[in-house]
């Protein structure tokens, strides 16, 4: 910033942009600047003021306003301040997709930049189309940025591809949650334990973890959610099975049939103590 420059002085978040003339730099701290207002309503005023303040050159001014309107729409095409599908979009970015491919634009409507359309859109099995075309789509930096439709039609396809792992994850919260809503849980914040009430631990998930885990279990389709669930019957049976033979096992064993409980753990193929217990997650 020298003196003799014009540049966009802009004091409040809400405020509009207007031009200022650079004075001169203050020599103190905190930085300050010296500038005259340019515009006739302000009849020459000066004022010492944050450097912060002054956002471009003022030739600049235009194009910093378009690429201002153009987040601003961005904004407001996105998912509500608590939304679930926002948290739910961040989880799935976060854990599964990669940041040289596509990055979630946290506190702007959720809008995504896609870094590799081509890429990305191939490993999705989506048209690049589909992540460019939107009308509110706009080119910044070499990245597309695009508006919450397509961030959420993404976080939509690597759910489905990883829905086994994601409907797991949901089973175990789900677990917990249930847990601590009976017995309540301990969460430590450095070195203390705060113990939380099952109340408070049921209050908390039924308004914010819930919801999530709800969309999460929507966005891994249909389908996947069934086979599932499925699965999960499925292993509570093995594991009903796998009590029944450990306990005719002991029975045998108690009643001096040792070979013949050896016999049966040989003939199972699979030894009886996997059947038993859970499978691992996932």
């Amino acid at each position: 910033m020298e003196p003799g420059e014009s540049w966009a002085y802009r004091g409040r978040g809400v405020d509009p942009l207007v031009e200022v003339r650079v004075v001169r730099q203050g020599t103190q701290k905190p930085a300050r600047v010296l500038v005259r207002f340019v515009s006739d309503e302000f009849e020459g005023k000066e004022e010492w003021v944050p450097p912060g303040r002054l956002k471009v050159l003022w030739s600049q001014a235009a194009e910093f306003q378009a690429r201002e309107e153009r987040w601003a729409r961005m904004s407001a095409a996105g998912p509500g301040w608590e939304d679930p599908r926002e948290d739910a979009a961040s989880e799935i970015f976060d854990e599964y997709v990669d940041t040289e491919l596509a990055t979630v634009n946290y506190r702007r409507g959720a809008s995504i930049t896609v870094k590799q359309p081509e890429a990305l859109a191939a490993l999705l099995g989506l048209r690049v189309e589909q992540l460019t075309d939107h009308p509110e789509a706009f080119t910044e930096d070499g990245t597309v940025v695009a508006p919450w439709p397509a961030t959420e039609l993404v976080a939509r396809a690597v759910a489905k591809q990883n829905a086994e792992k994601i409907l797991q994850r949901v089973q175990n919260e789900e677990k917990q949650a249930r847990y601590a809503a009976i017995h309540g849980k301990h969460q430590w914040r450095g070195r203390r334990d705060d113990y939380i009430s099952p109340e408070i631990s049921e209050e908390v998930d039924r308004e914010f973890s819930a919801p999530i885990r709800a969309v999460l279990r929507s966005w891994c389709g249909a389908e996947n959610v069934e086979r599932f669930d499925e699965l999960i019957e499925l292993r509570k049976e093995i594991k009903r099975v796998g009590d029944v033979a450990q306990n005719a096992i002991n029975a045998l064993r108690a009643h001096g049939h040792q070979a013949l409980a050896s016999q049966f753990e040989s003939e199972l193929g699979t030894p009886v103590e996997i059947l038993r217990v859970d499978q691992p997650h996932r």
